[in-house]
């Protein structure tokens, strides 16, 4: 199996960050917002082929990087590793709906612009227009993403709406990570490249 290239690795690792996000907010109810505002940017920024240039780079995505090596290594995390298989079938499912990609297309540019009237991707009404584009097309399709932990925090509108959007998030940049060569046989079986290549990232971040 050919080696993981470097938007390939990025792709992933940003559906890592995003999810740990989704961890952090269903545990303790808030999130480290330097590691969740790259994965909003590259959910409504504009992909002209470098996920790189999407979400910042290496140093954005460090997080992920060092959430990616460790899972792969040795998973500890059971919430985490059903999440990502949910979050890869569901890409997968919505990548054969072409009239829905459409439609969420559409929507994202909207979300896009409320976001530039606002002027920033982590405001309040963005964060919630972005849950409900998930709402509206992400929870009525199977498997549906069960996300656990404290019910004080997962009851709280304001965190299960930051829940959806990082979701989403890690949707797209599973959709990125498959355009880039990624797929579950690189999972299965090019873990060891994944690791290597995340690795030589961060040390030269």
């Amino acid at each position: 199996m050919a080696q993981p290239n470097r938007d390939e690795v990025l792709a992933l690792a940003a559906v890592f960050q995003a999810l740990a996000g989704v961890g952090d907010l269903a545990e303790h109810g808030q999130h480290d917002s330097r590691r969740t505002l790259p994965c909003l940017q590259g959910l409504l920024g504009d992909y002209t082929g470098s996920v790189d240039d999407l979400f910042g780079g290496d140093e954005a995505l460090d997080n992920g990087l060092r959430v990616m090596i460790a899972h792969l290594s040795q998973p500890t995390s059971m919430h985490l590793t059903r999440h990502l298989i949910s979050v890869i079938q569901l890409e997968r499912r919505l990548r054969g709906k072409r009239q829905r990609l459409g439609e969420l297309a559409d929507a994202l540019h909207q979300a896009k612009e409320r976001a530039q009237y606002f002027g920033q991707i982590n405001h309040p009404n963005v964060i919630n227009n972005l849950a409900d584009i998930y709402a509206r097309f992400i929870s009525p399709m199977r498997p549906k993403i069960l996300v656990q932990g404290n019910p004080q925090h997962l009851h709280n509108e304001r965190v299960a709406a930051h829940v959806r959007a990082l979701l989403l998030a890690a949707i797209r940049a599973a959709g990125l990570w498959q355009a880039s060569g990624g797929g579950r046989a690189r999972l299965v079986l090019g873990r060891r490249g994944v690791i290597a290549r995340a690795e030589q990232m961060l040390r030269q971040t």
